[in-house]
């Protein structure tokens, strides 16, 4: 179970009423937002004590897979059933708002002193060079985007992306200001990612697994979790474990 000190920046994630979802809450996303909250790397960077060089490739990383984040989007509203047209407005709307988010991100990574127009223009495969935490992440979200059921596909990428990502950036863009020589007027991908209508989308995920996931679905239950889990785990967690390897 996640102590207060994990939940203090995860209070934005809703009360749900099924139990599988509270488990998925309580147990798997909130801890894993504290993990990172408290991650060593993650203290570094607060503190100022990372060096510049590894935030600008960690930044550089996550811009690479978030290139694909209007798409993701939009796959997931395409896929989402025809005649839920609150939920698909939803996602249309959502996707609307990322079309701008590679560009804020790598303009940050830009004006850190990396290349962000480089992975903003590609080719993907030969003009960037990942690594593997982050090619196996990108490619997992891709699977669950297009090729797994929809309902997975939200479970990934509208739960495990964003109920943790705002507990986690906008701390770090508030570092890079203090302690990086970022400029406010180019943080503001972090600003997003830390405020409210962010938070808003991991809830809105939430109550798309509430409504279409039923109790008896056992199977389906336990196929949501798994993709929940494994992508707030790659993203709170395995793209931070990356970074002390360097």
């Amino acid at each position: 179970m996640s102590s207060a000190a994990e939940t203090l920046n995860t209070e934005y994630l809703i009360d749900v009423e099924a139990p599988w979802l509270n488990h998925l809450k309580n147990d798997i996303l909130e801890p894993v937002a504290g993990l990172a909250l408290h991650h060593p790397v993650v203290a570094r960077i607060e503190a100022g004590e990372l060096p510049k060089e590894n935030l600008v490739r960690l930044l550089s990383d996550l811009c690479w897979v978030i290139t694909g984040f209007p798409e993701y989007v939009s796959a997931l509203a395409s896929r989402c059933p025809k005649n839920d047209h609150q939920v698909k407005a939803a996602l249309l709307e959502n996707a609307f708002i990322e079309r701008d988010h590679p560009f804020l991100l790598a303009g940050a990574v830009t004006a850190l002193g990396g290349d962000g127009d480089a992975i903003l223009n590609g080719p993907d495969w030969s003009s960037y060079e990942f690594n593997e935490t982050i090619h196996s992440l990108r490619m997992v979200i891709e699977a669950y985007v297009f090729h797994r059921p929809w309902i997975e596909g939200m479970a990934a990428c509208a739960v495990g992306v964003e109920s943790v990502v705002p507990a986690i950036f906008g701390r770090i863009g508030k570092a890079c200001i203090n302690h990086y020589g970022l400029a406010p007027e180019d943080a503001e991908w972090f600003e997003i990612h830390g405020g409210e209508v962010e938070m808003e989308h991991g809830n809105e995920g939430l109550r798309v697994l509430e409504k279409y996931v039923a109790a008896d679905d056992l199977d389906t239950q336990a196929a949501c979790i798994a993709a929940a889990s494994l992508i707030a785990k790659g993203v709170g967690i395995g793209l931070f474990n990356e970074v002390a390897t360097w």
